[in-house]
Order: structure tokens, then C-alpha cells, then sequence
């Protein structure tokens, strides 16, 4: 027995032992297992962990393409700025952190608490932008507050930048940031993103914004980022660039026309008649688009929505034409056979109907014949074909010519003008129409109404013989070359279009429109004046004209609102714009003697 106890207690401790081994063994593999599961397995997970810890993602500006004028002149480009951010899954205390905030951005604590809300809202994984293209003011307060303003940082970024101005404002628009309403429409845009708001940023924006890229940056405990001089971004993923457009604006025409409209509120178009191209669009009073990259003030908010409204575009609104719808009339009479290219008119200072008076604009009586009375622009004249046509028939022939419908120019907001009829005024006025009406649509006045790009449309479609140009803008697109649209053809009776063509000619040479004379090349052209409200006010001054009048490489429309005759106020502008583009020099001219009088005559480039 006691054998059996002896053996018994050699036995136990050598169990122990043997159990104690296998439970180290055991633990000891049970970390290292848990070692390599952590260590190799799971290290890209743990690893970027860490990352996320100590680093924010964030955007990286992608550049939003150039837009460049016919001769690759700067028209909008980029420039370095300073973008506050908000970074949505640090945001707490939002009304303390927009109570703060509203004095560093001197904006009232609600509406920076309605944009933190927002962004908190958003969920996004990347930095919100809050305000853009910050002055150094706002940058000093925000690092006096930094320490007060968990969530919120300031980061390089890239904004617009108009190197022209309010220059070709109209023509290009403007960028901003995206509003509620598109981000719904547009899903892959995100809160913040900056997107063309109007004019050629609008129209081609996908083309222009390209792909922001994606870096990471170095944050402390507070996530807000470390200073540039110890933490260097890491680049994830690089931006692509939008791609750049080459427009058919000449600046130098642009600048000519801006110019020569001066003060005057007004508009002044030209066209290329051969293929469409814009080559200038001017509308005055305009604006500054590079006021929307950045913070709008009470002082600019007012300035941009003056009385005088820059922000509307003239060039493409519609006016009553006056006396250069009569070029339409004259062929509309043609046409509808009420008269004869031979038909003289007698022309007096105006007519009786239905016991009214409808008066010319002079009282100067005589046997005209046609060309006469479209060089003078006889009212009279025009009375008397009215009286025998019908509405639909003027409606007919202005229609064809490009009134009342777009222009194919690439901008939004465009007016189509009026060309009325008696359905029209029946419709609208619940009323019938009378012979006045039409006496009235024959010179241009009441109803009808034509916007300048239209009537610049319209004269070169006159100049080039019935082959009406589709208008537009980009020429090139990035690599890729942009042909014109094709022209629209209208079939009119070779002899009845030489009258009108011989009547326009006529006005330049010898009639109304004499302030445009070229001397070596001949302008073929129409002023106007249109009576236009309120009572009593003067009437809005209009000249249309194309060059050379056998071959037109230009069609130039200016207008003037309350400019009183177009042959004294608008035919200079159009000179000038003339001159510019066949490179003459009006006072080098004046110096020659007879005989050396020619001009150079050598119109610019057509294309990039």
C-alpha cells in the first residue's frame, strides 16, 4: 500500500507538468496565431486604420478647362485660392460652432448654421466646401478661432478666374456653386462643387470641369490638418483637367464693339454669314463675372441687380425693329407680287386709314422707286404695300429669314422674338386684326420684335443670297475640331431679291445709312428707329448691315436702346466694328489724297 501511495505521488507532478506544457504550448501558438492573424491577414486593414486616424481624404481640385478666343487670347482660366471646409463626420455643437464661425466669415449666425446643418447632413466622405476663394481678412480670423472650430479647416483650392471681365461676360457666363436643385438632377456632383451657372460655362460644363482627384493629409487630434512645412499631402489619385475650348469670339472685335457702345445700353452682333461663327456679342451695361467665384456682398449684390439690369443680355432679347424689318416687308411684297421690280410709289409725308394717320418720318414728296424708298426708308412707301398684304404673308418671309425663332447660338435664355399674325392677336388680345396692324408690321413696329443676333442672322442671310447661317460659339473642343452647322437655305426669285439686295446697297451709298461708308469696300446695310415705351421717349436706334455686299465675310447688327436714329447713333458703331475687321485705319484714310483712298480690305482669320 505504501508502494502505491509512493507511486502515486511521483505520478502527480509529472501530470502537472505535462499539462502545464501543453497549456503554454498552447497559449504561446494561440498568440501567435492571433500575431500573424493580426499581423500578416489583417495588416492592410489595420494599416489603413491607422491611416484614417491620423490622415483626412480630401479633394484635389481638378483644373476646370481654358476657354480661349479664335486667336487663342485668354478669355477664362484658373487661379490658387483658399477654400474653407467642413469635414461632415467631425461637425458637433452645430450652433456653437456656427455662432463662432459667423464672425469669421462676418456672415449672420443663422445662415452659416443653415450651411453646417447641410454639409453635417450630407454624410459626405470628403470635405464640404462652405466658402470659396476667402481674402486674407477671413484667413487671419479663422487661425485667430482655429482652435474653437472643430470640423472646420482651410485648404488650397482652384477658382475661375475671367481675365476680360465684364467684356464678353454675356457670352461666357459664370461659375458658382451648385445649388440644391441641380444636385438633385445631377447625383454625381456632391455639396459645394463649383458648376457653369450660365452663358458658355453652362452649356459646356461637363466638358470643362473634368475629374477632381483625391489626396490625404496629416490631421492632429482635432482633425484639422497640420502645418504644409511638416506634413506633405499624399496624392491618392491625380485630377484630370476639363478640357479647354477654343471659342469664335476675336477680341479685338469684341473690345471695338464694346467700345464703341460706350455707355449706351445697348447690343451690338457679329457674324461670320459664311458659317455662323459669333465673332463678337456685346451687351451693355454687363457685369463682372469673377464677383460669383467668391463671396457676394450687399455692395456687389446690389451693384449686379441695378436699375440698369447688367445681368440681361440685350444681344439676345427681343425689340421692335423698326425701319430694318422693312427689308423683309420689300421682299414680302415681291414675293406676294403686290409689287413689280419695277414699281414706283408715291411718297408723301404718310397716309389716311380708318380715320387715323399714319405719318412718315419725313414730308418730303416724290415718285420713288423701290430702291429709293428702301435707301430712304419712305414710310409711305411701306404703307402702301402693307395695305395689300396680309399679315401671315410678312409673317412668312421674316420667318424664313430667322425672325422669331433661336439662331442656334449655344446660350440659354434666348429670346425668339415676335412675328405676329391674326391668329397670333386673336389668341393673345381676343381681338381681330386690323389693316393699321399691318400697316404698322410693315415698318417694323407694335407687335414684331427681333432680337439683334437675330437681325445680324437676318442681313447675312440677306447677303448670302437666301443661305441663312445656324449660329455658335466653340470651334474646337479639347482635340477635337467642331464643324459649323450646316446653313438653311431659303428659295426666293433671283430678280425680286436683286431689288432688295440693289434697296440696301443703295442705303450706304446714298441713303439713310451713309455714316458706314468703307470707301474701297462697299457695305450693304439698314438703319432703324422703333418707337418703343414709355410715351414720349426716344425711339430705339438700330443698324444692320453685311460687307463686302457682293461677298459678306462679316453681318454686324447694333442697337441702342432710346438712341434715336440708327443712321446717327448706330451706323458709327458698326463702322467702327467694320474697320477693325477689314484692319482700316479710318484716320490714316482721311490724311491720303484722292486716288490712294483703297483699304487694305484683308479680313482676319476665320478659325483658330
Amino acid at each position: 500500500m505504501s508502494q502505491n501511495v509512493l507511486g502515486s505521488q511521483n505520478y502527480n507532478p509529472i501530470l502537472k507538468m505535462v499539462i502545464l506544457s501543453v497549456v503554454i504550448v498552447a497559449a504561446v501558438t494561440t498568440l501567435l496565431a492571433r500575431l500573424c492573424w493580426l499581423q500578416i491577414l489583417q495588416n492592410n486593414y489595420y494599416r489603413n486604420q491607422a491611416i484614417d486616424n491620423s490622415t483626412r481624404v480630401t479633394f484635389l481640385r481638378a483644373p476646370r478647362g481654358t476657354i480661349y478666343d479664335r486667336h487663342g487670347n485668354l478669355l477664362a482660366t484658373n487661379k490658387q485660392s483658399l477654400s474653407m471646409i467642413a469635414i461632415p463626420m467631425q461637425i458637433e455643437h452645430a450652433k456653437d460652432l456656427a455662432y463662432r464661425l459667423a464672425k469669421v466669415l462676418d456672415e449672420p449666425a443663422p445662415k452659416v448654421l443653415n450651411v453646417i446643418l447641410k454639409a453635417k447632413a450630407s454624410h459626405s466622405p470628403v470635405p464640404v466646401v462652405i466658402e470659396r476663394d476667402l481674402d486674407v481678412d477671413t484667413v487671419s480670423r479663422f487661425y485667430e478661432q482655429k482652435l474653437f472650430l472643430p470640423g472646420i479647416d482651410i485648404l488650397p483650392d482652384i477658382s475661375r478666374n475671367y481675365t476680360q471681365g465684364e467684356l464678353v461676360a454675356h457670352s461666357l457666363g459664370y461659375c458658382g456653386q451648385i445649388t440644391q436643385s441641380q444636385l438633385k438632377l445631377r447625383p454625381d456632383r456632391h455639396m459645394g462643387d463649383i458648376v457653369g451657372q450660365d452663358g458658355i460655362e453652362r452649356l459646356y460644363d461637363v466638358q470643362l470641369r473634368g475629374v477632381d482627384g483625391e489626396q490625404r493629409v496629416r490631421v492632429n487630434a482635432m482633425g484639422q490638418s497640420l502645418s504644409a512645412e511638416t506634413s506633405k499631402p499624399i496624392v491618392t489619385r491625380e485630377p484630370t483637367p476639363g478640357r479647354s475650348i477654343v471659342t469664335s469670339i476675336d477680341l479685338d472685335l469684341q473690345k471695338t464693339a464694346y467700345q464703341a457702345l460706350g455707355a449706351k445700353s445697348g447690343a451690338v452682333v457679329a457674324i461670320d454669314p459664311q458659317n455662323g461663327e459669333v465673332l463678337a456679342m456685346v451687351s451693355r451695361p454687363s457685369f463682372d463675372p469673377n464677383v460669383f467665384t467668391r463671396k457676394i456682398t450687399p455692395a456687389v449684390w446690389k451693384k449686379i441687380n441695378a436699375p440698369d439690369h447688367p445681368l440681361f443680355n440685350r444681344a439676345l432679347s427681343g425689340f421692335p425693329p423698326g425701319s430694318i424689318w422693312k427689308a423683309i416687308t420689300l421682299l414680302a411684297a415681291l414675293e406676294s407680287k403686290v409689287v413689280k421690280p419695277d414699281t414706283k410709289l408715291h411718297v408723301s409725308g404718310g397716309i389716311s386709314l380708318g380715320g387715323f394717320f399714319f405719318g412718315d418720318w419725313t414730308r418730303t414728296t416724290g415718285l420713288f422707286d423701290l430702291v429709293k424708298c428702301l435707301a430712304w426708308s419712305r414710310d409711305s412707301a411701306f404703307y402702301q404695300m402693307g395695305l395689300k398684304l396680309k399679315p401671315e404673308q410678312i409673317k412668312e418671309w421674316g420667318v424664313k429669314f430667322g425672325a422669331g425663332r433661336p439662331t442656334g447660338v449655344e446660350l440659354r435664355h434666348e429670346g425668339v422674338g415676335l412675328v405676329p399674325d391674326s391668329a397670333w392677336k386673336e389668341r393673345v388680345y381676343h381681338e381681330k386684326w386690323y389693316p393699321g396692324n399691318t400697316l404698322h408690321m410693315s415698318i417694323g413696329q407694335t407687335y414684331v420684335q427681333v432680337t439683334p443676333t437675330q437681325a445680324a442672322r437676318i442681313f447675312a442671310g440677306l447677303g448670302m443670297k437666301g443661305q441663312i447661317p445656324n449660329l455658335h460659339f466653340a470651334i474646337k473642343i479639347g482635340d477635337r475640331q467642331i464643324p459649323p452647322p450646316r446653313p438653311e437655305k431659303v428659295k426666293t426669285h433671283p430678280e425680286y431679291l436683286a431689288v432688295v439686295l440693289a434697296g440696301l446697297k443703295a442705303v450706304v451709298a446714298s441713303g439713310t445709312g451713309g455714316a458706314t461708308k468703307l470707301g474701297g469696300i462697299e457695305v450693304a446695310g439698314k438703319t432703324g428707329s422703333a418707337e418703343a415705351p414709355p410715351a414720349g421717349s426716344k425711339t430705339h436706334a438700330w443698324f444692320a448691315c453685311y460687307a463686302p455686299a457682293d461677298k459678306p465675310r462679316i453681318a454686324i447688327a447694333a442697337f441702342v436702346e432710346h438712341g434715336g436714329h440708327g443712321g446717327s447713333t448706330c451706323a458709327p458703331i458698326a463702322k467702327a466694328v467694320l474697320e477693325k475687321f477689314f484692319e482700316i485705319d479710318s484716320a490714316k484714310l482721311a490724311a491720303k489724297p484722292p486716288g490712294e483712298t483703297k483699304p487694305k480690305g484683308k479680313p482676319k482669320a476665320k478659325r483658330h
